[in-house]
């Protein structure tokens, strides 16, 4: 009987300590709920904002860094709704409206008053695009500016606009106003499961809206409309009111285990969204989107679970890091933007990205310290006695020692920085800059073009006498272009060279947008015999997407495509798949605006993309000598096959060592070699010996010879005589 009474009381004290032990950890749990932050949510956020600088730092690595948004996204939708339903059980939205009021908007004003006194120092021609977005950023409507303005988010003209980013946190604040008071309908549902069937139904909507995206169009609208992008806010808000906060930070050992498994899944989904998914891929709008915040949402539960995705997103850095992600996301952009205005748009030095990371952080890490922390914890009024107190305290002792004299010091500083960015707001210089006033006129000719173009023009057969290799030049009834903001600053030298060329060109255009506009023309019957297409400035150029070009002109017409020269990763890899694909299928003649500009810049204007005027003349010759080549290339389709893109085998007979054409402008002195050559002549381009402002050619292939008249294996474009070219330019050609 003792022994027993022994072991009862035993297994009393064990049992005791037991509960407490769960008291202590339930302590701990709410203890690490009522602080706040849940340290792997702030994990996340490191991550997510990471991965949005390496996408805007132009990291071959991250062409899906702008998902990083995305998971942003999830996170405010998740945290917001917890914050108003599911931790309260109530809504406070006067309290909810002001504490979002204290996070945010201290740390927008400085941004906004730092990056106007920035611009109107270094960049006053932007300054009138400033004040508008300055407005818009104020009221948090920039996604709606920038969607009715297309400003694209992935396009690349001209210096970058300082604010551009801020669309994400107008979507972000719109959703604050509008979300309480739905969510006020939801809690008048009866059942929890009803509120969270209409919180799925609702982020399933906003992916419906989005299939409004029509491939090849502009995605501006569906990227930025708050109607279209707010999935992942939706989703993280269903993510609430399935799995309240309290409910994952509480989770039983084999539920953590299990989120941990689902939390492993989402992180490998956006791995490799990031490095695969890019701006132009038309499975973003709206599956990769959708699944991007799925992932994300998986990621969220798991990092706010007390498991090992947890335990990694906590450690130390990232903690830091994830702190102060809202200041790293509002001041990475407006510093590389000045980067970018002091250093051009050139290729940069490997260390200038680590520089511009580092000041990034930096001003982030002193907002926080000085600036969003004090506001968060004692209040706007509170935080301004202080620094009042604090400035008044400085003058009086500032000649004691010269270290108390560095608040006023640091006031002043502000209030010049202040004064300057009203100078810059109220006598910004007034009008569009000449590089958009030249980009204007052109796509008034380019309109102009299409309203004079006959219709319709059918493609002729391969035999007629167009298509021959002696046929007489190609003239600009002849062409169809398509292009975008560069072909647009050229257009008026274009139309001036090649009279009655049908010009579409418009700026951020991409080539599914072109191939839109292509497939438009070949179904109205309006798409012209010879083809010239100038896309890849804004983004990427596939082969997929060359290969859908070749299938959309068919056999019968030829094609010219022109290459890029812009600062910026994705040129190479433009450039690159359009070199190997010209070397593939000999229909097609490569226009080299890289080789020809490259050795003279100054021809562009400060964007360092677009032609001035002088420079559009030497366009508008590399695009002349390109289309007359064309009559010397076989059928568009030669070694191409319709069905899959391929070459279906070897070229036949007279076709098989046809050399592929590459046709430049290089711009040099040569000095005349070789009795009996005319310095007019085309050569390679490769030895230094061509005139100022001649074309030459590059040979891709096999060594090729000369032979005037013709083209066979082993021949060339012949010299100028048999190009078609007049024989003088006129005068203000020179």
């Amino acid at each position: 009987m003792k022994k027993h009474a022994a072991v009862s009381d035993t297994a009393g004290q064990l049992g005791q300590a037991g509960k407490e032990t769960a008291i202590a950890v339930d302590a701990g749990r709410q203890a690490r709920h009522s602080s706040g932050r849940v340290p792997g949510l702030d994990g996340v956020r490191a991550l997510a904002v990471l991965a949005v600088i390496a996408f805007h730092l132009g990291i071959h690595m991250a062409p899906g860094g702008f998902l990083g948004v995305d998971v942003f996204f999830v996170l405010s939708g998740y945290l917001i709704t917890d914050l108003l339903a599911a931790r309260h059980g109530r809504l406070d939205l006067r309290r909810f409206w002001v504490r979002r009021a204290r996070r945010l908007l201290p740390a927008l004003a400085v941004l906004l008053v730092a990056v106007t006194a920035a611009v109107a120092v270094l960049e006053p021609d932007q300054l009138p695009a400033l004040r508008p977005a300055l407005a818009a950023a104020v009221s948090y409507s920039s996604n709606w500016y920038q969607a009715f303005h297309h400003v694209s988010y992935f396009a690349s003209s001209g210096p970058p606009p300082p604010l551009q980013h801020l669309w994400s946190l107008a979507i972000e604040e719109q959703f604050y106003l509008a979300w309480p008071l739905l969510l006020l309908a939801l809690t008048r549902l009866r059942g929890r499961r009803a509120r969270v069937l209409a919180a799925w139904l609702a982020a399933l909507a906003s992916v419906a809206v989005a299939l409004m995206y029509l491939p090849g169009a502009d995605p501006s609208r569906v990227y930025y409309g708050t109607d279209t992008h707010a999935t992942g806010l939706l989703v993280g808000a269903a993510l609430a009111l399935t799995w309240p906060m309290a409910t994952l930070t509480g989770a039983p050992r084999e539920f953590t285990r299990r989120l941990d498994y689902l939390g492993v899944a989402g992180l490998a989904v956006l791995a490799w969204a990031v490095g695969h998914f890019s701006g132009a891929d038309l499975v973003v709008y709206p599956l990769g989107l959708a699944v991007a915040a799925l992932a994300a949402a998986a990621l969220t539960a798991a990092a706010a679970a007390p498991g090992t995705i947890s335990a990694l997103l906590s450690l130390p850095p990232l903690r830091w890091l994830g702190v102060r992600s809202y200041g790293i996301y509002l001041w990475h952009w407006p510093v590389i933007g000045i980067a970018v205005a002091i250093h051009g748009r050139g290729p940069a030095a490997p260390w200038l990205g680590a520089v511009e990371i580092a000041a990034a952080i930096t001003l982030a890490a002193a907002s926080w310290k000085w600036l969003e922390e004090p506001i968060l914890r004692n209040g706007f009024r509170a935080t301004c006695a202080a620094v009042c107190r604090a400035l008044g305290t400085s003058v009086t002792a500032a000649w004691r020692s010269p270290v108390r004299a560095l608040p006023v010091l640091c006031a002043a500083a502000a209030l010049t920085v202040a004064c300057t960015a009203g100078y810059g707001i109220f006598h910004a210089p007034t009008g569009p800059s000449g590089m958009e006033q030249q980009i204007l006129i052109g796509e008034q000719v380019s309109a102009a073009t299409r309203a004079q173009a006959p219709q319709p023009a059918a493609a002729p057969a391969a035999s007629t006498p167009a298509q021959s290799p002696i046929a007489r030049k190609v003239v600009g009834r002849q062409i169809t272009a398509v292009g975008d903001s560069v072909m647009a600053a050229g257009a008026m030298a274009l139309h001036a060279v090649l009279p009655g060329i049908y010009i579409d060109a418009v700026p951020s255009r991409q080539m599914p947008a072109g191939l839109a506009v292509l497939r438009r023309l070949a179904r109205s019957g309006r798409l012209r015999p010879v083809v010239v297409v100038g896309l890849g400035t804004n983004y990427i150029v596939t082969t997929g997407e060359l290969n859908q070009l070749m299938r959309l002109l068919g056999p019968d017409r030829k094609l010219v495509l022109i290459n890029t020269y812009v600062p910026d990763q994705w040129s190479k890899q433009v450039n690159a798949t359009m070199t190997a694909y010209v070397r593939r299928y000999p229909g097609i003649v490569l226009a080299d605006w890289f080789d020809t500009i490259r050795t003279r810049t100054y021809l562009l204007w400060p964007d360092d993309i677009h032609p001035q005027l002088p420079g559009t003349r030497v366009y508008a010759r590399m695009v002349y000598r390109a289309v007359q080549a064309t009559r010397d290339v076989p059928g568009l389709w030669s070694g191409f096959s319709p069905v899959g893109g391929q070459a279906g085998g070897r070229l036949p007979g007279r076709l098989a060592g046809l050399p592929r054409l590459v046709i430049s402008w290089r711009h040099r002195r040569f000095t005349r070699g070789g009795r009996g050559r005319s310095p007019r002549a085309a050569r390679p381009c490769n030895r230094g010996n061509v005139q100022e402002g001649l074309p030459c050619l590059h040979r891709l292939r096999r060594p090729i010879s000369h032979q005037p008249g013709v083209i066979r294996p082993g021949g060339i474009l012949p010299a100028r005589a048999a190009s078609g070219i007049p024989g003088s330019w006129p005068a203000h050609w020179h």
